[in-house]
């Protein structure tokens, strides 16, 4: 049992670096810009179909049981099930961008082939840090209120790039998810290498985990 507990584990340990090896970080430099492209085209692709297999096998049985008129209002009360389904198998495949130019960062992330005018624009004078980092936990295990306004997950343990903001609505980005930590060591020094003259902005890598 212990042996096959262990041949189990390296299975998914070998899909991990399959995926890694498959991930592209397309790195695109002028003069004026600086642009940091993520993409897993291929696995968003199956990642989709998947989806959308998993919600024809759940419909479907469903459908049998609903008589024709309620159809409509089925369709309203399984859309939000639908979408959620499609995110969470393809979320982390997703296309994420970093784009600088001139005094500011814009940050997208998309499941469709980004457009760089619907990515979050931020100025480099409110950017206080930004750090490569692997931190431990679970996001799981995070506390949340459901009363209060949702907030993006602060040190968030799937990512390796973090952004940290001076304004309170803009206080966190992170960026790279499921990322080698050695590239988004090599990420960040292009980063601070083209960030230069912002002073403001303090840099921090670090290879080792933390809680």
């Amino acid at each position: 049992m212990y042996i096959n507990k262990r041949l189990k584990n390296c299975d998914i340990m070998k899909k991990s670096i399959e995926w890694v090896k498959r991930m592209e970080i397309k790195i695109e430099e002028t003069e004026d810009t600086l642009k940091i492209i993520k993409s897993c085209r291929q696995e968003l692709k199956w990642a989709f179909i998947i989806g959308i297999i998993c919600n024809i096998c759940l419909i479907y049985p469903l459908l049998k049981e609903t008589p024709g008129e309620l159809y409509f209002g089925f369709a309203l009360f399984y859309t939000p099930i639908f979408l959620l389904i499609q995110c969470l198998f393809c979320y982390r495949f997703s296309y994420e961008v970093i784009f600088i130019k001139e005094d500011y960062v814009c940050l997208l992330s998309s499941f469709r082939k980004p457009n760089i005018y619907n990515a979050k624009k931020f100025s480099t004078k409110n950017i206080i840090k930004i750090s490569a980092k692997k931190f431990n936990g679970s996001i799981l295990l995070r506390s949340h209120n459901i009363f209060k306004k949702a907030k993006p997950i602060k040190d968030h343990p799937n990512y390796k790039i973090h952004f940290y903001f001076k304004e309170e609505t803009e206080e966190y980005y992170a960026w790279g998810y499921e990322i080698p930590i050695e590239k988004a060591l090599q990420i960040v020094d292009k980063i601070k290498i083209f960030l230069k003259d912002s002073k403001n902005i303090q840099f921090e890598k670090s290879e080792k985990q933390e809680v």
